[in-house]
């Protein structure tokens, strides 16, 4: 009898037990906040060529460089969300040394058969310092800035790529980076061959610029 009632104890207080269980439940949210991230592309990620350039072509005085035609090549910026940016410029050519040597916004068109720099390529934010923007779905235009460090900015008068500097976007009349989801313009190329005096036209010169733009979040 008493072994019985122990028995039906021990069941009720199970009963009881699973009932309390069966009146809660856990609810999880798990998630991550990322913030927003850009795709970027310039050209169609293919070589600009510049084509065959005859000597005939350049300059006739043999002390002074030859410039050569302006080339663009399209660029944009897609971002997940409205994120202020950067963009830094390296120069993968830069061991070929330039002509003139001195220039931070100048990049290199690689060396001739004697080891001297064929001349330099100057790259510009479009024509006017500007480029196209999307912030919260209205379009319009800003201002390229310039800093040495991502602290101090200043409005950057040509839009051309350094090699020092960065470069960011602002209002016009600003000079704080601000937060766009799109940016779009396009890279106005300037090619400038060196002096003939100073290169080995014995054989052909290939023209072999490579420079890098890299985007930070600010």
């Amino acid at each position: 009898m008493n072994i019985k009632q122990t028995l039906l104890a021990t069941c009720l207080l199970a009963a009881s037990a699973n009932a309390l269980a069966a009146t809660t439940a856990d609810l999880k949210v798990t998630g991550k906040v990322v913030p927003a991230s850009c795709d970027v592309t310039i050209g169609t990620g293919a070589p600009l060529d510049l084509g065959d350039i005859q000597v005939s072509a350049l300059e006739s005085d043999p002390t002074k460089p030859t410039p050569m035609p302006n080339a663009t090549l399209p660029y944009n910026i897609t971002c997940t969300g409205p994120v202020a940016i950067s963009t830094s410029w390296v120069d993968n050519q830069e061991a070929d040394g330039t002509y003139p040597a001195a220039g931070n916004n100048l990049f290199s068109l690689g060396k001739d058969a004697a080891d001297a720099p064929i001349g330099h390529l100057w790259i510009q934010h479009g024509g006017g310092a500007s480029v196209v923007v999307t912030g919260n779905g209205t379009e319009t235009h800003a201002n390229v800035l310039a800093s040495p460090d991502g602290i101090t900015w200043v409005d950057s008068q040509y839009g051309q790529a350094s090699k020092i500097h960065m470069n960011s976007f602002a209002p016009a009349g600003a000079t704080t980076p601000a937060a766009y989801t799109t940016y779009s313009g396009t890279f106005t190329l300037k090619p400038q061959i060196a002096p003939v005096d100073t290169l080995d036209l014995s054989t052909s010169l290939n023209i072999n610029a490579n420079a890098t733009m890299e985007l930070n979040y600010l």
